[in-house]
């Protein structure tokens, strides 16, 4: 399938597309700043990134927070208002990265640190696309709906861009940079927030 054939179409991630949307992540996140940062080992970043991403896809999946397209070339992770992952996420995320554990929970820490606690919302936990298959409109299609339900409810939506690339893209969905987060001898980790009635 050529990739100019890729589908928008939002779909829920049904427990059998998880391993493959889990690849998608993987590799979406491979070139990020944060996750190279986060596994400077390059030879066995994806195998990491996957196996966390599985582990992400898994907690998130019962609270109906996983959405793909029918290709599974892009994948999002959303965590809706009021709701808790299993608390035992960390520690299993910690025991995948090895000896990058430190660095997975350096983040982690800064990450909840910074995150808004005044109003629940609407976390954008992941947003991924497989390389081949960016720039041609998926993310935005993955954001399109539960955005314009944020809009219908009058609920807020957060997420944490760590791209500038991805950080512009957000940004024409109507997320507003909140603060920087900038990791020790790491790249920046931009915090964004969407009041409800931006730009869908």
């Amino acid at each position: 399938m050529s990739t100019a054939t890729a589908s928008r179409t939002v779909v829920k991630a049904t427990p059998q597309d998880l391993p493959q949307v889990a690849e998608t992540l993987g590799h979406a996140f491979f070139d990020d700043p944060v996750m190279s940062w986060c596994y400077p080992d390059a030879d066995r970043r994806a195998q990491l990134l996957t196996q966390g991403f599985g582990l992400l896809l898994d907690a998130a999946h019962p609270h109906g927070g996983v959405d793909t397209v029918p290709d599974l070339v892009s994948g999002a992770i959303w965590v809706p208002p009021g709701t808790e992952l299993d608390e035992q996420l960390p520690v299993h995320l910690g025991e995948v990265s090895g000896e990058y554990a430190e660095r997975l929970f350096t983040l982690f820490e800064l990450l909840d640190r910074h995150h808004p606690t005044h109003e629940p919302h609407q976390y954008l936990f992941v947003l991924g696309t497989r390389p081949g298959w960016q720039s041609r409109g998926l993310g935005s299609a993955l954001m399109r709906p539960v955005l314009a339900d944020c809009d219908r409810n009058g609920v807020p939506a957060y997420l944490e861009a760590t791209t500038e690339r991805n950080r512009d893209l957000y940004a024409r969905h109507g997320f507003e940079v909140q603060q920087v987060i900038k990791i020790p001898d790491g790249p920046p980790v931009w915090c964004m927030w969407r009041n409800p009635g931006g730009t869908v």
